[in-house]
């Protein structure tokens, strides 16, 4: 009866242990796969608006106001740099104290009285008509 005994609780102890070290075959796999269970942090796909350079911020709605407005390669230049430089604006204002309150404004006030020297009036009413459906807004 003691033989039984102590034979069912070798068997229980060898089950436990066989049970947390399953398809584990050293203890570096043991390692290895306590290591894959941690939680990865989060990958930003994207990078944070600060790094990429406000040339680069720029082409996006700029290309998007090309096809949209039917922009000729010398508008498209002359609303590229506008855009980059409201951008540069916008980013210079993020750095300093923002309750001084209208550099937005200001910024976007700038951007479309650059727009009215480079567009066409049938293209400042097209874009009127994109921003107040919600497309195409100026993102300064």
């Amino acid at each position: 009866m003691k033989k039984l005994f102590l034979a069912f609780a070798f068997a229980a102890a060898g089950l436990t242990a066989s049970a947390q070290t399953a398809n584990q075959a050293t203890p570096v796999a043991a390692a290895k796969s306590q290591a894959a269970v941690k939680p990865q942090p989060a990958v930003k796909v994207q990078k944070s608006k600060s790094t990429i350079p406000a040339a680069q911020r720029a082409i996006p709605y700029s290309k998007e106001l090309q096809t949209k407005l039917g922009l000729n390669a010398d508008q498209y230049a002359k609303i590229l740099v506008v855009n980059t430089e409201c951008i540069t604006r916008k980013d210079a204002l993020k750095g300093t104290d923002q309750k001084k309150g209208g550099g937005s404004k200001e910024i976007a006030q700038y951007r479309q009285e650059q727009y009215k020297t480079i567009l066409t009036p049938d293209q400042l009413s097209k874009l009127k008509a994109l921003n107040a459906q919600g497309g195409a807004k100026p993102k300064a």
